[in-house]
């Protein structure tokens, strides 16, 4: 359906979206509110004397009135979201999705509104067990390795910023569907048309939950605390599993692999059956921490600190010894929380609730790592290498979070205390030092990379910023091939999401997830 877009709408940041249809009508376009869809809000702050919010919105141009060609006006398509026509073939076996992270879950979703009746396979807790069991190991350090803040339902993304901006295409609506989705079981609705949309931690589990709800009324299954252990290759395909309950075995038409990129068992599993996989270059180094205040000083101005929601920032710089170093995954007014899923290494993320009201503001400071850095061109080497740092981060810390001041990191000295910015971590920590977890090579390029983010951030290189490790599970280190149909070389099974190596974020895996379901609906007839 066409539909008027109007681009360019200016609002000062004390408006309220009601006054868009007076904008549009110092345009000569005019409408009631109710007609208004809002498609983008983003904050405009290039000029600290004059930030504001720009908006984007669509209308009927039947009820617009006469409409004057001028610039920020076109029409356009919005195309929403439908299902495929379903396929003619047969079944043998179920449904079945590995993993309820974001691509498992809409995965199941799809398929269950087709009426495929899916069978979802969780390791982990429901999320709202899951959070008890997180923040349990968090307050006294008892970890489950089956149930943690990467593994359960929802996935790793249930312990972040729950942020759903992405930059893949969206021809098909998919992008929509999903942030319509996320809005209709429980998220702020600014999450549809927001730049930089964002849930909260607090507010992902419900919405986690909700959908959860509708695919079993929908006809789908879940089973939790159960793990694939082994798939037997065939038609159908054998599924070994390992539960509550004991081993049990389920016969499986296709088997959508949403399994996230810790689960490093999985990737054995497949090398052992043949699959073809690749090694991947990814990202590792350190949270670093500021007061959320500087921060909003620094991206604001003096004029719109104190009114604006908290400030987030997005940088990157091509370090002295030619690596990339960029930040990732800024937690505003947020946490850097504990993301073990053993008790041989430390791993780290950050988080925060929908609030985003936290003292300090995160974000991973990250450099690329690869081929040169592993060793090796054999495909587990990176993961090799992502378990070397996250043991050398338990040694550093004694068993738990290491944290050092940026002042004695560069200087090259332990952290005996802090300054004026404590750290604000979820989870066990000590005072110390980060530099020994990576070779020489990361620490200069991290290390540059914090000088040239200070150039463009005032606070960013200040003394008192604080450094914690290991940020090691920024993506999969390993990427399980498939080809133009989803599907791997062994028949039956599709890998998909970032465990795979297909996705970058909570939206791209859900969107990835999307895709593969689609594809087994236009092969077979539904349940």
């Amino acid at each position: 359906m066409k539909k008027l877009i109007v681009s360019n709408i200016k609002l000062d940041i004390t408006d309220s979206e009601e006054k868009l249809p007076e904008a549009l009508a110092k345009r000569k376009i005019f409408c009631e509110p109710e007609d208004i869809l809002i498609v983008r809000k983003a904050l405009d702050a290039r000029d600290k004397d004059n930030i504001h919010y720009v908006y984007t919105v669509a209308l009927d141009p039947a009820k617009s009135g006469r409409i004057r060609k001028g610039s920020g006006l076109s029409l356009a398509d919005i195309k929403p979201y439908s299902l495929p026509e379903s396929g003619s073939s047969g079944v043998s076996g179920r449904h079945v999705v590995i993993g309820s992270g974001p691509a498992g879950m809409f995965a199941g979703l799809i398929l269950a509104k087709a009426g495929y009746r899916p069978l979802i396979i969780e390791r982990g807790q429901p999320v709202g067990q899951r959070q008890k069991t997180v923040e349990h190991f968090w307050a006294a350090g008892s970890l489950d390795p089956e149930s943690n803040a990467c593994f359960g339902e929802g996935g790793a993304g249930t312990f972040s910023d729950g942020k759903l901006n992405t930059g893949i295409k969206d021809p098909d609506g998919r992008i929509r569907f999903i942030l319509e989705t996320f809005a209709r079981f429980g998220a702020d609705r600014s999450v549809t048309y927001s730049n930089k949309p964002h849930v909260g931690s607090d507010v992902l589990a419900k919405v986690v939950a909700g959908i959860r709800e509708e695919i079993i009324k929908l006809g789908g299954e879940y089973l939790f605390r159960t793990k694939l252990t082994a798939i037997i290759p065939g038609k159908p395909l054998t599924l070994q599993l390992e539960g509550e309950g004991g081993s049990s075995n389920i016969e499986a038409e296709s088997v959508i692999l949403a399994t996230g990129h810790s689960a490093h068992d999985i990737y054995h599993m497949l090398s052992g059956l043949g699959a073809q996989m690749t090694q991947k270059p990814f990202a590792a180094g350190f949270r670093i921490e500021h007061l959320q205040s500087d921060i909003n000083l620094a991206q604001y101005g003096e004029r719109y600190a104190g009114m604006l929601p908290a400030a987030d920032y997005k940088l990157s710089h091509k370090s002295i010894t030619g690596k990339g170093v960029y930040t990732f995954c800024m937690c505003p007014g947020g946490y850097v929380v504990d993301t073990s899923t053993d008790s041989e290494g430390i791993c780290i993320n950050g988080m925060s609730f929908s609030a985003r009201n936290g003292r300090n503001a995160n974000s991973a400071v990250i450099a690329v790592v690869d081929e040169s850095d592993f060793g090796s061109d054999d495909i587990f080497a990176g993961l090799r290498y992502q378990k070397a740092i996250e043991k050398a981060a338990r040694e550093a810390g004694g068993g738990v979070i290491p944290v050092q001041r940026l002042s004695d990191y560069l200087s090259g000295k332990p952290t005996p205390d802090f300054g004026k910015v404590l750290p604000d971590i979820k989870g066990s920590i000590r005072a110390g030092s980060v530099s020994g977890i990576f070779s020489d090579v990361i620490n200069a390029s991290i290390a540059d990379g914090i000088k040239a983010f200070g150039q463009k951030i005032k606070c960013f290189d200040d003394e008192d910023a604080v450094l914690s490790g290991v940020e090691s599970r920024t993506s999969s280190p390993v990427k399980i091939l498939r080809g133009d149909n989803f599907e791997s070389n062994i028949s039956g099974i599709f890998p998909c999401g970032e465990g795979a190596g297909y996705a970058g974020g909570i939206t791209s895996a859900a969107a990835d997830g999307m895709k593969v379901a689609e594809e087994i609906i236009r092969r077979y007839r539904p349940c």
